[in-house]
């Protein structure tokens, strides 16, 4: 089980930072292409929305990555001063409580994206759904990542190497 789940999560990851590069790349050439047409008088009014979309996927498909690579602020100074035990213990309702959050939220955030299914951006005539369902798929692959380590806490030696945050 920690294999495959370990393996789930190393692909996500990969893949989480390959579409991040790639909407990146993509609304860099958008603004870059919108400054320029605008100093030669071209209206392309279409790089403002699209750019504002990519840059609402990168955030929740990044933080899954940032989730991995443990980049996400933690306060962990308490609990490495405790002993192994108790901060597994520590360690355990964190996982817990955030998986639970995951959960919650994946719930309402596709609820919201389906909801979404008849809207249509400003100028772009696509389907707000595809825009917001960028969240509950962010939160799947955090939520794979934090049952990759989960599993890991009751075998850990150290408290270092299961802390969620850095």
């Amino acid at each position: 089980m920690t294999k495959i789940l370990d393996a789930a999560s190393d692909a996500l990851e990969r893949i989480g930072v390959i579409v991040v590069t790639a909407i990146l790349l993509a609304v860099f050439i958008l603004v870059l292409f919108g400054i320029v047409f605008r100093f030669i008088n071209i209206n392309f009014s279409m790089y403002e929305e699209l750019s504002r979309w990519g840059l609402v996927g990168m955030t929740f498909i990044g933080a899954s990555v940032a989730l991995k690579q443990k980049q996400h602020v933690g306060i962990n100074m308490l609990v490495q001063a405790l002993p192994l035990s108790v901060a597994k213990i520590c360690i355990v309702i964190a996982y817990l409580v955030s998986m639970l959050s995951l959960v919650i939220a994946m719930f309402f955030s596709f609820r919201a994206a389906f909801g979404a299914a008849n809207m249509t951006g400003d100028i772009v005539p696509l389907s707000m759904m595809y825009i917001k369902l960028t969240l509950p798929i962010g939160m799947i692959m955090m939520l794979t990542h934090l049952l990759a380590g989960f599993v890991k806490v009751f075998k850990a030696k150290d408290i270092h190497s299961v802390l969620i945050g850095s």
